[in-house]
């Protein structure tokens, strides 16, 4: 193996699943790095759910996985591991949330199963990493755990008021290139709150590899001018990280207003979102000029449309559909 090209060393990987990666990886730092490497081409271990839940709740048939069995041996000079000793030094949490603050987490993940008498296979994997690491060994537990779920592929995530720390994460690996820390998410949900505002985005924006969309609920959100300034620059300036977004909340009528002036007047639109989608936002006024309105029918519901044309380049377009106080602006291809 050891004297096969790289191109021939990576048709052998691609023929294992990764429960056997995951194992191969371990034998050395040479194939730990070459995995890691280029792992975006190799086999990711689906499930269909993930959550962080309160570690008090009551669910049946799981197991716990067994901590030991995701550590595997990493190489650390003395910057990271000062780095490390700092941030246990200061009670750095592996969590944020909104939750008081002795609360603890777990990641739960969950297996679709199929039903029936003799199906014996638990359906949640429970894993319990220190919520607030007190020692390099636990550093090292978090590290290994996390690097094992950034190479899973989830289809559904619900994160209610509690998101893993961009801190935490960009502490345990340093800026190392060769391995992206982002968890694969088909369709994200993350709830937020006042205190957990910023934090959710900071999560989403940068630790989150989205395959189709994301809805982020503002509903318990006490939403001011200063978030719909922060929200109004992430759909305008991150649409290469978030493609498609839902957000769920109200007073969102002026963020609405905001999108159609920029696309109409900005000279470069080349990073907005393709497709916002906000909800609570009341149907438009007819009689505003400028607009040439569409009513169409939607099953049983009318859908209010209109479409805008940017003033340096009338080739770049964006349509805004209103059904049922559900506001959609969409990117015209």
């Amino acid at each position: 193996m050891n004297s096969l090209p790289i191109e021939a060393k990576l048709d052998v990987l691609k023929c294992l699943d990764f429960n056997q990666l995951f194992s191969f990886k371990q034998t050395n730092f040479y194939f730990l790095n070459l995995i890691n490497k280029y792992k975006e081409e190799l086999a990711l271990i689906k499930f269909s759910y993930l959550s962080i839940i309160e570690e008090d709740r009551e669910l049946h048939s799981y197991e716990i996985i067994e901590i030991e069995s995701g550590i595997f041996d990493i190489s650390l000079n003395d910057n990271i591991l000062k780095k490390w000793q700092a941030a246990i030094d200061k009670s750095i949490p592996l969590f944020l949330h909104n939750f008081e603050s002795n609360k603890k987490f777990i990641v739960c993940l969950e297996k679709k199963l199929w039903f029936g008498v003799d199906n014996i296979n638990p359906r949640y994997h429970f894993l319990n990493l220190p919520n607030i690491p007190k020692n390099i060994e636990e550093m090292i537990v978090i590290r290994c755990w996390l690097e094992q779920l950034f190479s899973c592929s989830f289809d559904y995530a619900v994160l209610y008021h509690v998101v893993f720390n961009p801190e935490m994460i960009d502490l345990l690996f340093d800026n190392d290139k060769t391995i992206p820390t982002q968890f694969h998410l088909q369709s994200p949900v993350l709830i937020a709150g006042n205190n957990l505002f910023e934090d959710v985005f900071n999560f989403a924006l940068n630790h989150l590899s989205i395959s189709s969309f994301i809805k982020i609920s503002l509903n318990e959100v006490n939403i001011s001018e200063q978030h719909i300034d922060i929200l109004f620059n992430i759909l305008v300036n991150e649409g290469k990280k978030l493609s498609q977004i839902r957000l769920e909340g109200s007073k969102l009528m002026k963020l609405h207003d905001l999108i159609i002036k920029y696309v109409t007047t900005s000279i470069d639109c080349s990073k907005v979102v393709d497709f916002i989608a906000l909800d609570h936002v009341p149907n438009f006024k007819l009689g505003e000029k400028r607009k040439k309105f569409e009513i169409t029918k939607f099953g049983v519901f009318e859908v209010t449309s209109y479409e805008v044309a940017n003033i340096y380049n009338p080739q770049v377009r964006f349509s805004s559909e209103n059904v049922r106080n559900l506001t959609f602006i969409k990117r015209i291809y």
